[in-house]
């Protein structure tokens, strides 16, 4: 099989950068992260996209608690968030997709931040035509100067394990289980430990979406910003 980073095109400068992608992803809800004893406060990059309750004071704004803290409020917030407590990881961003702009969206994607991906409606239209699984869609909050455009992030469900690659060697801490992605340019997918879904993570790397040679083949070069490049 086939696999493709899913990302935007090379681009030639900074301000093509932000010209092609003028949006800003805002994140006023989030799990706490953890200060751990031995390597300090941390938080993921993951995005848990779930209705928020009513009474969301405990995931407003940016906090750390200990270790054993931590631990012991997963459950509660679980229950909360209508979500399984495997799902919650310290800091992962809560709630639907939002964003502002510094001016109105031309293309077909734009990408906030490496991995998220926000797709128009002509993107959205072909991935669900084409049947490809591993993914969903959660639609983004923008404000008026994003211009007349519906935007959806791309959330990705699917998993895979890169070639070698074990919990025990993206494990950075031994006392709070904290990972890393070393090696960021190497994507060989293990197909031993994919789960077969069109749309992957890669070692619960939230940063990188790959996806095969069927997202690839709907992609193509149908729409603006918005490439499948060969790993």
């Amino acid at each position: 099989m086939q696999f493709f980073k899913l990302t935007h095109p090379e681009y030639q400068s900074d301000q093509e950068d932000n010209s092609r992608n003028p949006v800003m992803s805002t994140a006023a809800y989030r799990i706490p992260g953890i200060s751990c004893d031995l390597c300090g406060p941390w938080s993921s990059s993951d995005r848990l996209r779930v209705s928020l309750p009513s009474t969301a004071d405990d995931f407003f704004g940016v906090r750390f608690l200990p270790l054993m803290d931590w631990k012991l409020a997963r459950d509660e917030w679980a229950n909360l968030l209508h979500a399984s407590p495997d799902d919650l990881t310290p800091g992962a961003e809560l709630g639907p997709p939002m964003g502002t702009c510094t001016a109105a969206i031309q293309e077909d994607a734009v990408h906030p931040i490496p991995g998220q991906v926000w797709i128009g409606s002509r993107v959205r239209d072909a991935l669900v035509a084409a049947g490809l699984s591993g993914v969903s869609f959660a639609h983004v909050d923008l404000p008026a100067d994003c211009g007349e455009v519906e935007m959806w992030e791309l959330v990705v469900h699917g998993r895979a394990w890169r070639r070698g690659s074990t919990a025990d060697s993206i494990r950075l801490c031994e006392v709070c289980g904290r990972r890393g992605f070393p090696s960021p340019k190497d994507l060989s997918v293990d197909e031993t430990r994919w789960d077969g879904s069109d749309f992957v993570l890669l070692d619960h790397n939230p940063n990188i979406i790959v996806v095969t040679d069927r997202v690839a083949k709907t992609i193509g070069a149908n729409f603006s910003n918005l490439v499948a490049i060969p790993v």
